[in-house]
């Protein structure tokens, strides 16, 4: 058998790109005749660095408790209620342990406050898509500190889909050294929520909140 001659080398080339070149124009237009009905939007990752041999991969930049105060106002774990309660939307008049409500959900006592979305600026930031009216965030402590900051996207007539914001939201901790907090996002009855917690607080980081009712 021969071996390929320069000349023919390069038709081969040139063949393969014109091809590549057609199946691109395909593609393009199918994108075109895809983006003429309902978007469908996606949760965008942020670039990963993969080492030497390909198997491990870590985010590009991965970001810091700073990083994570700037997402929720100000907070970061271990605060005390006296140390959140100035940061939040409406400052109560006090914000002791003593006095917040328990929260149910847990075995463990853990206790909480919470603020309306629609008030929350700085934590709901990244949120470009609607939201319900009835939305709301919850703060949550142990006896150690702030654990816990639950966003809880609840639609209504006025936007009856609230599973855009929550994904905005969650793509903005994604980056987040898991050294640093621990982010999810799941759906609980008809409400989507993100869970940032502290990855310290042991087996209380696998306790999701559930509807009532569910």
């Amino acid at each position: 058998m021969q071996p390929f001659a320069p000349a023919r080398c390069s038709g081969i080339v040139i063949s393969l790109l014109v091809a590549l070149a057609a199946c691109g124009a395909v593609l393009g237009a199918g994108r075109a005749i895809a983006q003429t009905g309902p978007v469908k939007r996606i949760l965008e990752l942020p670039p990963v660095q993969w080492d030497a041999d390909g198997v491990r991969w870590r985010y590009a930049r991965q970001q810091t408790d700073s990083d994570f105060a700037r997402a929720t106002g100000g907070m970061i774990f271990g605060m005390r209620p006296e140390e959140v309660n100035p940061l939040l939307p409406h400052p109560a008049a006090a914000l002791h342990w003593d006095e917040m409500p328990v929260a149910s959900e847990y075995v463990d006592e853990v206790r909480y406050t919470w603020v309306h979305m629609k008030v929350a600026n700085k934590m709901v930031a990244p949120v470009r898509s609607c939201y319900g009216a009835a939305s709301y965030i919850v703060v949550q402590f142990r006896a150690s500190g702030l654990f816990r900051i639950s966003w809880r996207f609840l639609p209504d007539a006025a936007c009856p889909d609230v599973t855009h914001a929550a994904a905005e939201l969650f793509a903005s901790f994604v980056p987040i050294a898991s050294t640093v907090a621990l982010s999810v996002h799941y759906r609980t009855g008809y409400a989507e929520v993100v869970d940032v917690t502290d990855p310290r607080s042991g087996l209380l980081v696998t306790q999701r909140w559930q509807m009532r009712g569910q």
